[in-house]
């Protein structure tokens, strides 16, 4: 109880705090609100709202149980999703965050995934879309259409491991067992559903967006003359991801160190994509209590493996050069959060196993 009225008073301290600032710095405040729907007006709604549309009509028409029956076997023993959970995973990899929520959510509202199912996928299932990493990171930040394939594929192999690491073994259904969810509706009743949800999703999405824009124009303001150039992305990238790619395009580091860094921010999201994802979550009747470890450990990975594939592959040759040349401390740096990651690996799985052994979310 007391730990309840402790987290309230700290609620209302912090609300406080923030009409305060936006009472003191009004300009500050609409700059960053600007930028934030320049920004959903420039990327997020051409990417994003086309493809919401697309996975909903995806879902109304029942294609979903569909490519689920596909993808029954090599869900099952690659991912160790639930094979309901294939197309989740499939159309996730495509959309860009939140639409792999999106879909797991409808998935549950459904009753094609139980709650315990639904809350798994929805922490393993959403992912930076290949529009934002080719368009974005490949294109505007590292110069390189190969560069938005190398982190393309470390997301994809980050999120296979995460599968791995947070699932037990799942035994492959045959395909006459799933539900082949034969749906009834029109196209037209479907498209305009499709469209509808779309619309709210997209909505719901730029507000996050302008939210957090505000949030980090304001910590900038607060510590942004003590950050250096190289911590900016990071610290942005957490609030905001698109702020932070912005910030890594413009900072000092090598090549090597900027695709881990990207790798990190697409597989973590940044708190403005959790919210979004918790949001979709909290509609469907869903908590998305593995959403936030499952996302970190997500990050180290991709981290690590950027690390390890980037030396390898020569990535100063296929990269617009930077300023700071590779040293040994790279090197040395890159062999610890190797370590660091493999301990943080064996203990989540150890964390997740003895969760679900309890039926405990």
């Amino acid at each position: 109880m007391r730990n309840g009225k402790l987290l309230k008073l700290a609620q209302a301290l912090g609300l406080a705090f923030a009409l305060l600032l936006l009472i003191a710095l009004p300009e500050a405040a609409a700059g960053a609100a600007q930028d934030g729907l320049a920004l959903c007006a420039r990327v997020v709604l051409p990417s994003l709202f086309p493809f919401f549309v697309c996975s909903q009509l995806f879902l109304q028409l029942g294609f979903a149980a569909r490519l689920s029956r596909l993808l029954a076997r090599p869900v099952s023993r690659l991912l160790r999703l639930p094979v309901q959970a294939g197309s989740a995973f499939v159309l996730g990899l495509f959309g860009g965050y939140p639409a792999g929520a999106q879909i797991a959510c409808g998935l549950y509202e459904k009753k094609l995934l139980t709650r315990q199912e639904a809350e798994r996928a929805l922490a393993v299932c959403n992912q930076a879309g290949p529009s934002f990493i080719f368009g974005v990171l490949g294109g505007a930040v590292f110069g390189s259409a190969a560069a938005g394939a190398f982190l393309y594929g470390v997301q994809l192999l980050s999120a296979v491991l995460v599968c791995r690491l947070s699932g037990r073994k799942c035994k492959a259904e045959p395909a006459a067992a799933l539900p082949a969810q034969a749906s009834d509706v029109s196209f037209a009743a479907a498209f305009s559903e499709a469209v509808r949800r779309a619309g709210m999703s997209a909505v719901q999405v730029c507000m996050f967006v302008t939210v957090f824009s505000v949030l980090s124009r304001f910590l900038l303001l607060a510590v942004g003359r003590w950050l250096p150039e190289q911590a900016l992305p990071l610290v942005l990238g957490a609030m905001e991801l698109s702020a932070g790619c912005a910030a890594l395009g413009s900072c000092g580091l090598p090549v090597l160190w900027k695709l881990c860094l990207a790798s990190a921010l697409l597989s973590f999201g940044g708190c403005s994509v959790l919210a979004q994802s918790r949001a979709v979550a909290a509609d469907a009747g869903l908590r998305g209590g593995l959403l936030f470890p499952c996302k970190l450990l997500q990050a180290a990975i991709s981290a690590a493996l950027s690390l390890l594939f980037a030396a390898l592959l020569h990535a100063d040759v296929w990269c617009v050069p930077a300023a700071v040349p590779a040293s040994a401390p790279i090197q040395t740096a890159g062999s610890c959060v190797l370590l660091v990651c493999t301990m943080l690996c064996m203990y989540f799985r150890k964390v997740t196993h003895s969760i679900s052994a309890q039926h405990r979310v």
